[in-house]
């Protein structure tokens, strides 16, 4: 999931891309340097993995590269008109499909993941998919976050409308990343400065997480696990820890020494938290049991250019670079780098 934060302090996010994408409040003008090789990748701003494949999405040419998870090698482009791909931000896999948000065709794609054949292309007013920007998955259901301060919940497995969340109380405000722990789905609001809690069951409101000392600015990322919720704040240069129970803060981390600088999106694995910088151009790893910093990874080889998106994989952890046309994968255990793809 991607998103260019609207409050000023960030400065703009400098993603390179071949037509002019509006990412919410900011255009982003691109040039011709996208990737030459046969992965296709031209601005490719979510991943995810799933069984022994890595998918990307690309949201300048409209197409999913799929891969090999083992060492990296091209699978597939999937690139037909029948499949709506229409400016691809978001991507996922569960339970052997994969589902790719399209943030201007207001749709999502569903892909079988075996063949990266076309299952159906999900669209319609009554779905509430405007600017449909995240996804998260729960049981059979899937929950969308999109852009035009709506939830929409619908089933896995025949993609029929559960329901279009929208009222007024649950605070949306450029909903922009969404994500299930246990009972309850967390919206990161990010024009709103705060963080809503849905009841996964009902998608009743459970509260709106959004004190001052919360630090939340444009907060973005999300991640769950283990009785909490790890915020990433955009244009806050920090990481917003809360219980999951209760919505309480556990801490706030931030600093220097964290590297953070636009931190986007996070993912949780095992007990370390990691975290790309958009504008940093590095990623960090955290202790997730206590929010202490293990290492900042910003090596010239690691080929990080706004790193957008992460995802893992077994050992290792993916990283799509929205303006290097390129993907990262690192050692999980030392934070090495294994290949460059492009």
């Amino acid at each position: 999931m991607q998103r260019v934060p609207r409050h000023g302090s960030m400065g703009a996010l400098s993603l390179t891309l071949l037509a002019t994408i509006a990412l919410s409040s900011i255009s982003v003008t691109a040039s011709s340097a996208t990737s030459k090789g046969a992965t296709k990748f031209d601005s490719p701003l979510g991943i995810a993995t799933g069984g022994a494949h890595v998918w990307v999405a690309n949201a300048a040419n409209n197409s999913v590269t799929e891969l090999n998870v083992s060492d990296g090698s091209l699978v597939r482009v999937i690139k037909s008109k029948a499949d709506g791909f229409q400016t691809p931000i978001a991507i996922g896999v569960d339970k052997g499909n994969v589902w790719v948000v399209n943030k201007s065709g207001n749709s999502m794609t569903e892909l079988h993941a075996s063949t990266g054949a076309l299952e159906r292309v999900i669209t319609g007013a009554s779905y509430g998919l405007s600017n449909p920007i995240g996804l998260a998955f729960e049981g059979s259901n899937i929950w969308v976050a999109s852009e035009g301060n709506t939830v929409t919940e619908l089933s896995a497995i025949n993609s029929a409308l559960i329901r279009s969340i929208k009222a007024k109380a649950d605070n949306f405000n450029n909903p922009v990343n969404i994500v299930v722990s246990g009972p309850d789905v967390w919206v990161t609001n990010e024009a709103g400065d705060s963080v809503t809690e849905l009841n996964a069951t009902t998608g009743a409101l459970v509260r709106v997480v959004n004190a001052p000392a919360d630090g939340f600015i444009s907060p973005v990322g999300l991640a769950a696990s283990g009785g909490h919720v790890w915020v990433t704040n955009a244009s806050g240069n920090s990481l917003t820890e809360l219980n999951s129970s209760n919505g309480s803060l556990v801490r706030v981390i931030k600093g220097a020494k964290t590297g953070f600088d636009a931190p986007w999106n996070l993912i949780v694995n095992s007990s370390r938290l990691w975290v790309v910088n958009a504008n940093g151009n590095s990623v960090t790893e955290l202790n997730a049991a206590d929010g202490s910093l293990v290492r900042v990874i910003r090596g010239a080889a690691d080929g990080f250019n706004n790193p957008i998106d992460v995802a893992v994989k077994a050992s290792n952890v993916w990283i799509v670079n929205g303006a290097g046309y390129s993907v990262t994968e690192l050692n999980a255990s030392t934070g090495a780098l294994v290949r460059l793809i492009k």
